[in-house]
């Protein structure tokens, strides 16, 4: 196929800025409409709802209009997306993992434990991994590791821990839009659900990588919008709590949140260390962060799109951190001094809604109020210290920065959206890289390549109706917490998929290694978590799965030591990888 001329290229990428720019402009006018409410005097309620609602129909509508029945575009974006934007919505996917984990930004607890792991798994996958994947020609992960691994029970057990990890992934990003929505738009959770599930599918069903992919730009677009208004705004009036670079407010703020028990402490430094390891294995091998690298246009762009993803995510890292620390003193001082029953009206509106405790109980009233500090020896009338009166979780704290320094309605809307777009892109991405695993690399691969387009495209898009029908019953019920199932997602990807991962490099091994790898890795991460029961805390899923891990490579190195140290599909394989063209999988015929 010629290549495209210089000019033509010129073209494609003027009329993409266009759109773009286009999709900024309604994006700025209805938050620039929903400030002149604000303004205008409005209800205050609709004015913070209307934002978010509107985030999920405008990245509902933008994922359902890129629809597509082109292989090449639904499993690989049209291998046509310019770096910069693909490391923009690589960030997004990157950053919302981290949104159940905010307070530990806050806390400047960066370069061990999850914070840390996460960056470090951002950087092996954006830099090497993903890199590498665009360069075989490879759809995703579980592409990649079936074509080194093609028995069919290695092959069948590799796809199937990526679409599990996947699948966890979508319901975590769900359920942290549908927390959003009814915690700081006060919307009914059943219904909210619904509405996200529904979204997810819009965006990721008929678009596939493509649609998943710029929905996560528009989405991290909104969330730099609503995390940098605020600061923005606020460090321009002097009234910043916190440095962005500097110390000055970080101590103060990390203190509030130890205090109000919101924010984990230290486990100690070989728990620490054992914890970012495992965590960055989960990352690095994770089917979602390693998709956008598969659009781009070769594989310079996808390591150009890496340095983007990193410099993004931690551009919106130090943003959120900021949010929650000025957020956090900024509600101390809100309420420090006041009695029991002369709060803000606003913290007793979040604690009726299970988000504040006022003297250890959730009191919708003054009097309620009141009554709960009388109970612990505080007399009417006396003044309240911020111990007495905290936030339940660090999602609360994020979205209450507006109203907290008295930004007005609006701000908080647009913060909301923030958050929102970033728990729909997650939901997207892992919604597309699910039904990519089943669809395309379980049945399509293993069928021997026969499956018409359209049956391969629907097999593809049931998946994601079935992973969806489980985000919205989650949701629904808070059966699971985001940060839970983000713990899981991760030791199932750093415990059964990356080891494998790492042995897919080595020339000794072959199909008996990587099968043994995943059954002692899966094995026993899944016994320690039955051990230890139901985790509250992801160092725990951390650890079950440094644990797998090890077990799985030292399962794999015994059988490859004790098996023929010759293996031609292997060395053929490796060798081409990181020697030669790469082009290590059978061209798609929809490509």
């Amino acid at each position: 196929m010629r290549e495209r001329s210089s000019e033509a290229l010129r073209f494609d990428r003027a009329n993409l800025d266009l759109r773009i720019a286009l999709v900024s402009a309604v994006f700025l006018l209805a938050y620039g409409f929903a400030a002149l409410l604000d303004r205008v005097g409005a209800p205050e309620r609709f004015v913070a709802a209307a934002p978010p609602w509107f985030t999920v129909l405008a990245l509902a509508v933008l994922g359902f209009l890129l629809h597509s029945m082109r292989v090449s575009f639904y499993y690989a974006g049209g291998r046509a997306v310019p770096a910069p934007y693909a490391g923009f919505a690589n960030a997004a996917v990157a950053v919302a993992l981290l949104l159940p984990f905010a307070t530990r930004l806050a806390g400047r607890s960066w370069l061990l434990g999850v914070v840390g792991g996460a960056f470090l798994g951002l950087a092996g996958a954006t830099l090497f991994l993903g890199p590498l994947l665009r360069k075989t020609g490879a759809f995703s992960i579980s592409g990649f590791l079936a074509a080194r691994f093609p028995a069919s029970l290695p092959r069948s057990g590799l796809i199937a821990a990526v679409a599990l990890s996947s699948g966890l992934v979508a319901v975590a990003g769900g359920q942290i839009a549908v927390d959003a929505l009814v915690d700081l738009s006060g919307a009914g959770r059943a219904f909210a659900a619904f509405v996200i599930a529904g979204a997810g599918l819009f965006i990721a069903g008929p678009g596939g990588l493509g649609g998943a992919l710029w929905a996560a730009c528009a989405a991290a677009g909104v969330a730099l919008l609503g995390f940098g208004w605020p600061i923005a705004t606020l460090g321009f009036l002097g009234e910043l709590p916190v440095a962005l670079f500097g110390d000055a407010g970080w101590p103060e703020a990390s203190g509030l949140l130890s205090a109000w028990r919101i924010m984990p402490t230290p486990m100690g430094p070989i728990v620490e260390l054992g914890g970012t390891l495992a965590i960055a294995m989960g990352v690095a091998a994770l089917a979602p962060i390693l998709a956008p690298a598969v659009a781009t246009e070769d594989e310079n762009a996808a390591r150009a799109s890496g340095i983007s993803a990193l410099v993004w995510s931690l551009a919106f890292a130090l943003l959120i951190a900021a949010a929650i620390a000025a957020s956090a003193s900024s509600f101390a001082a809100s309420v420090s001094g006041q009695s029991a029953e002369r709060l803000p009206d606003s913290v007793y509106r979040a604690s009726r809604r299970g988000l504040v405790e006022i003297c250890g109980v959730q009191a919708s009233t003054p009097s309620q109020a009141q009554r709960a500090c009388a109970a612990q020896k505080i007399a009417p009338g006396a003044p309240l210290s911020p111990i007495d009166v905290r936030p339940i979780d660090g999602t609360y704290l994020l979205g209450a920065l507006p109203g907290a320094t008295d930004l007005g309605a609006a701000a908080t809307g647009v913060v909301a959206s923030a958050i929102v777009a970033f728990g729909l892109a997650l939901a997207a991405m892992g919604l597309q890289a699910c039904g990519a695993a089943v669809g395309h690399d379980a049945l399509y691969r293993m069928r021997g390549e026969v499956d018409l387009t359209s049956r391969r495209l629907a097999i593809t898009r049931l998946a994601l109706v079935l992973v969806a029908t489980g985000s919205y019953m989650a949701s629904a019920t808070q059966m699971v917490t985001p940060g839970g199932l983000i713990g899981l997602a991760l030791s199932v990807s750093g415990a059964c998929v990356a080891p494998s991962l790492a042995l897919a490099f080595w020339t000794r091994a072959g199909d008996r290694e990587a099968l043994a790898a995943l059954l002692a890795g899966g094995a026993t991460l899944g016994a320690t978590l039955l051990l230890v029961g139901p985790a509250r805390k992801i160092e725990v899923y951390a650890l079950a799965a440094l644990a797998g891990a090890t077990l799985g490579l030292a399962a794999g190195a015994l059988s490859a030591f004790s098996s023929r140290a010759e293996k031609p599909h292997a060395e053929a394989f490796v060798r081409r990888v990181l020697r030669g063209d790469a082009q290590i999988v059978t061209p798609d015929k929809g490509a």
